[in-house]
């Protein structure tokens, strides 16, 4: 099962990215795809930017301003067959005290693995699910800041990372 980070998503509808096709074709693959909370907000936040397009699709599409943003969030879960999951729990860090899982993980991982913030997230997203029961086995992504972590991600979590438009890809 693959986590696919909120870049391809972004890219898969992007007429303007070099990466659109290939983003398309990863996520209509038929293999089982993932994305979290995390994906859904990072998609919310680019979408809401976009207000011309979300008024024309709130009168084309017949529903209220404020909706429009969850109704093209389900149509992308749908029209992709990517499936939500929830992480739930909060873990207790040291001397901080009790934080939501990925965020307590993420700064667990942070002395590991050297990404920029939002990538960490995403990072430990996959660690939390996968603590949680879900089958990861590779992490699905445009960003290149993953290029030099992979060989550690796969080292320490077991996860492929697949750089859509990377020379090893």
């Amino acid at each position: 099962m693959s986590y696919v980070d909120t870049s391809v998503i972004v890219a898969a509808f992007d007429k303007l990215n070099s990466r659109q096709r290939m983003a398309r074709e990863v996520l209509e693959e038929g293999e089982r795809k993932i994305v979290s909370e995390f994906v859904l907000t990072e998609l919310a936040s680019i979408l809401s930017k976009r207000e011309d397009m979300l008024l024309e699709l709130s009168r084309k599409l017949k529903v209220r301003e404020e909706l429009i943003v969850p109704v093209v969030i389900l149509y992308i879960l749908r029209r992709f067959k990517l499936s939500y999951r929830r992480v739930d729990g909060y873990r207790r860090i040291f001397m901080i005290g009790n934080l939501y899982s990925p965020f307590a993980t993420a700064v667990d991982m942070s002395s590991k693995f050297k990404l920029k913030t939002l990538d960490l997230l995403h990072l430990a997203y996959v660690k939390t699910l996968m603590e949680q029961g879900e089958g990861i086995n590779e992490l699905i992504t445009v960003d290149h800041n993953f290029e030099r972590e992979r060989e550690i991600i796969k080292r320490e979590l077991n996860v492929d990372v697949k750089i859509l438009g990377s020379s090893s890809e």
